[in-house]
């Protein structure tokens, strides 16, 4: 089974990790320069989790998030997707490990090209994410939520809550293994 994590839904930019691992909340602020087309990505990743309920699986998954978070060929990875990734950090917060990234990208056009239409992005969701902030247009259905920026728009904000979530593995036990084994100063 393959999972990414998405800076919106249909469009890899963030935080990509083959796996399953799950997020609680999923936190992204988008900063276009004066081009309207290069900017800032600030994605954020709480309670990052991983679906999995056989211990195996679940290190599988663990392990592919130290890799991402340590090595280089996530990089060279977000590079080819069109991303520079300036920062990624991955520490405890309040009980809870968080994933936070901030990238650079030269063509905001490209990078949401199936989301874009008529100078507007708009981004839908399930029933099973609830949108708990964005400064962009929010339309609820019966079965989804939209939600859309006419373009420019200098910055766009996203704040998603999964619904239901059930933490299934114990990551922030694994992380403070992992970074006593290492020698890695656990950042607060």
């Amino acid at each position: 089974m393959k999972n990414v994590f998405l800076i919106f839904p249909a469009i890899c930019v963030a935080i990509v990790v083959t796996g399953c691992l799950i997020s609680e909340i999923d936190e992204y602020r988008i900063v276009l320069n004066d081009d309207n087309n290069s900017g800032t990505i600030t994605t954020i990743k709480y309670n990052i989790q991983s679906n999995q309920l056989d211990a195996v699986k679940q290190q599988e998954d663990f392990d592919e998030l130290i890799s991402n978070w340590k090595d280089d060929q996530y990089l060279l990875e977000k590079v080819k997707e069109g991303i520079y990734v300036k920062e990624r950090d991955l520490k405890i917060v309040k009980g809870k490990l968080q994933w936070k990234e901030v990238a650079l990208f030269s063509d905001f056009r490209n990078l949401f090209c199936d989301l874009i239409k008529n100078d507007i992005l708009c981004i839908g969701f399930g029933n099973d994410e609830t949108v708990t902030a964005t400064n962009g247009e929010l339309t609820r259905t019966k079965d989804s939520t939209y939600v859309k920026w006419q373009l420019p728009t200098k910055e766009l904000i996203l704040k998603i809550q999964k619904n239901n979530f059930t933490a299934t593995s114990n990551f922030v036990e694994k992380f403070k293994a992992y970074t006593k084994s290492t020698k890695i100063k656990i950042k607060k």
